[in-house]
């Protein structure tokens, strides 16, 4: 073989070599293709436990009864101000130095919720109406509040006996005093009501009162009870 011949041979070797690798690179190319289409997908979802329940939050709610004898129909949700009506009879309308007036409701954790902690957290004059003579800030001030947890209705009264219940708001409060321990509001069975707790508030117009201008007002007080999720 001569030198042209060796030059040429080198040549077509090195154009089959080059086709080869070509080849190669094609082939690689199309083999990548080849196993992208047998590719398989496989999706899941979040869920909670084995009832094909999904991810969501627990119902944590109270509501009050402030109409006694406390029927069941009378349960309801106030999450606004001015709120339920406590009743406080017809004497808190006509109060004299010394008198004292009592109101009973109750409290219980809504169907469906879960246990709470309840804290009376906050106590202050109503803002409607307008301050004036029905809403008289000076009354507000001269009158003190008592409280109690787990006091029933017939015991929430001038001849009742309070003794069994837990102080909520010692005697002889100012009206912005707020509760002294929280309480519990435990869950119902099976998505029903939980067990109502019993509460009393007694309010008083001190015998030592003297101010004359206290004479004809009448006045709003509010108390807010807050529940976190219980134990």
């Amino acid at each position: 073989m001569n030198d042209r011949d060796t030059t040429a041979f080198d040549s077509r070797r090195k154009d089959k070599v080059r086709a080869l690798l070509a080849g190669g690179l094609v082939l690689g190319i199309g083999a990548a293709y080849t196993l992208a289409a047998w590719t398989d997908n496989e999706w899941v979802f979040g869920g909670a436990g084995p009832d094909d329940n999904n991810p969501g939050t627990k119902v944590y709610a109270m509501e009050q009864n402030t109409v006694a004898p406390f029927a069941a129909g009378t349960w309801t949700d106030e999450p606004e101000a001015n709120g339920g009506y406590l009743d406080f009879t017809v004497q808190a309308a006509s109060l004299l130095p010394g008198d004292t007036v009592y109101a009973p409701f109750q409290l219980r954790a809504k169907a469906g919720s879960e246990a709470l902690t309840v804290s009376l957290a906050e106590a202050r004059q109503a803002t409607v109406p307008a301050v004036g003579d029905a809403n008289s800030t000076a009354l507000y001030e001269a009158l003190t509040v008592q409280a109690w947890v787990n006091v029933g209705a017939a015991d929430c009264s001038d001849g009742g006996d309070q003794t069994g219940g837990e102080v909520l708001v010692a005697a002889a409060s100012d009206l912005d005093t707020v509760g002294a321990a929280p309480f519990d509001l435990l869950a119902g069975a099976a998505g029903a009501a939980g067990a109502p707790v019993d509460l009393c508030f007694a309010l008083t117009l001190p015998a030592g009162t003297s101010d004359v201008t206290l004479q004809g007002k009448n006045v709003i007080p509010l108390w807010r009870f807050t529940s976190v999720v219980g134990s």
